[in-house]
């Protein structure tokens, strides 16, 4: 639940789209300018009142590295395991390792990791 309660505030700012449910459920419809900076993820995320706020969350805090693939995870602390990470429109990309120290390309799509709708848990 930790997990979900950090996604809902780096989301907060993004929930009032004019979309459907389902649009709400992906931050990247009312996120713009959002780029990583390993491990954190920054956005410029728009309020309900229509103006934007600069956000950012600690991917580190949901999203793991099993045996070299990327998954949503509370705590999941990937980053020590894994480089060469950029956004590729909303996934993750990275160059993590496995059990047994091989590098392996893995992507997990962070637009999966919203789970609020206008501010309260689902």
């Amino acid at each position: 639940m930790q997990f979900f309660a950090l996604l809902a505030t780096f989301i907060l700012a993004a929930l009032s789209t004019g979309g459907s449910a389902d649009s709400l459920s992906d931050w990247s419809y009312s996120c713009q300018d959002y780029y990583l900076s390993n491990p954190v993820l920054y956005a410029s995320c728009r309020k309900e009142n229509g103006s934007y706020d600069n956000t950012n969350i600690n991917l580190d805090k949901c999203v793991t590295n099993t045996n070299g693939v990327l998954y949503c995870a509370t705590n999941g602390d990937y980053s020590p395991t894994c480089s060469g990470c950029y956004l590729s429109g909303t996934a993750l990309v990275c160059n993590c390792k496995d059990d047994g120290q091989t590098e392996r390309s893995t992507s997990v799509d962070l637009s999966t990791l919203n789970t609020t709708k206008r501010g309260e848990q689902r």
